[in-house]
């Protein structure tokens, strides 16, 4: 008799970390983190996916999003990590889930993860998508913002009514001008990281209508 049968506990449970990449457009990107993971939640049962679920009295499928998206951003670099207990097939699965979902969510790729590998993102880059032809110095904007050692950036939240001063500008890798639109890389740290929009609006763009004209490209991984 083994020891799971000798003290009536059951086999531990198998684990298996997976890494889903997609693509977020149209009315669908402004839905918020915790709807995207709703709706994660149901495209998942809607497949029958073998998910690992947390313990206690609210048990809730393990799932996370490495890197949240701003509500208004496209993306085209998207990922959330999900935990199963059995091996998947992964053509099958992406299949199934690209039937049951908006056509505006698409899937790219699904991988396993190795047992202690972490998805960890060090930089993003954005795309305005449109320059604003209000914006005249935009070329001088950007480079004395890549020119200045500190950016202070004032954080207001419903919790933090105050606000709260940032320096955004160790966040700043790269703000490039490309075909009469606006590429910018940030960095991603232990400390934090800029929020897009708030690099846009230092570079003239309105502060309370920009998140949808701004596209997530890719991430980069630790």
């Amino acid at each position: 008799m083994d020891s799971a049968q000798a003290t009536g506990d059951s086999p531990p449970e198998q684990r298996f970390r997976w890494a889903f990449f997609y693509s977020v457009g149209g009315d669908l990107r402004f839905i918020s983190h915790h709807d995207t993971l709703r709706m994660f939640r149901r495209a998942f049962a809607r497949v029958d996916l073998p998910l690992r679920f947390t313990q206690g009295f609210n048990p809730h499928p393990r799932m996370t999003i490495p890197l949240p998206r701003p509500v208004g951003i496209a993306s085209d670099a998207e990922a959330i990590v999900v935990e199963t207990t059995a091996i998947l097939d992964t053509e099958a699965v992406l299949k199934q889930l690209q039937e049951s979902t908006p056509s505006e969510l698409r899937f790219t790729d699904v991988r396993m993860l190795e047992a202690n590998e972490k998805l960890q993102p060090r930089a993003v880059r954005y795309r305005i998508d449109a320059s604003d032809p209000e914006i005249k110095d935009l070329d001088e904007r950007r480079r004395h913002l890549l020119e200045t050692t500190v950016v202070p950036v004032e954080r207001r939240n419903p919790k933090n009514p105050g606000g709260t001063t940032v320096d955004v500008r160790p966040y700043v890798d790269t703000i490039d001008l490309v075909d009469g639109a606006v590429e910018m890389t940030l960095l991603v740290t232990e400390n934090g990281t800029a929020k897009p929009a708030e690099i846009a609006t230092l570079l003239g763009y309105p502060a309370d209508a920009i998140n949808h004209r701004i596209r997530r490209l890719e991430i980069k991984w630790q």
